[in-house]
């Protein structure tokens, strides 16, 4: 008797979340694709997914550096 396993959250979040380009994240941030590549090359600001040649960007990383970059006032 075979038995399927439910999907869990991580698992549906990971097949159903569309990554985005690097080109699709410097249109949504208005910033040029080099800085993109500083940042990539640095490590720093973005969290990026590296499959084969291609990189991609979650949207939820992308939304997360829009958050930690807002400024409210007081």
């Amino acid at each position: 008797m075979s038995q399927t396993q439910e999907p869990t959250n991580e698992n549906t979040a990971a097949t159903s979340a569309k990554l985005l380009t690097p080109a699709e994240v410097t249109e949504i941030l208005v910033i040029p694709v080099s800085t993109l590549n500083a940042w990539r090359a640095q490590k720093i600001e973005l969290p990026y997914v590296h499959i084969g040649r291609q990189v991609r960007y979650r949207p939820e990383d992308v939304t997360n550096l829009i958050r930690r970059n807002t400024v409210r006032p007081e």
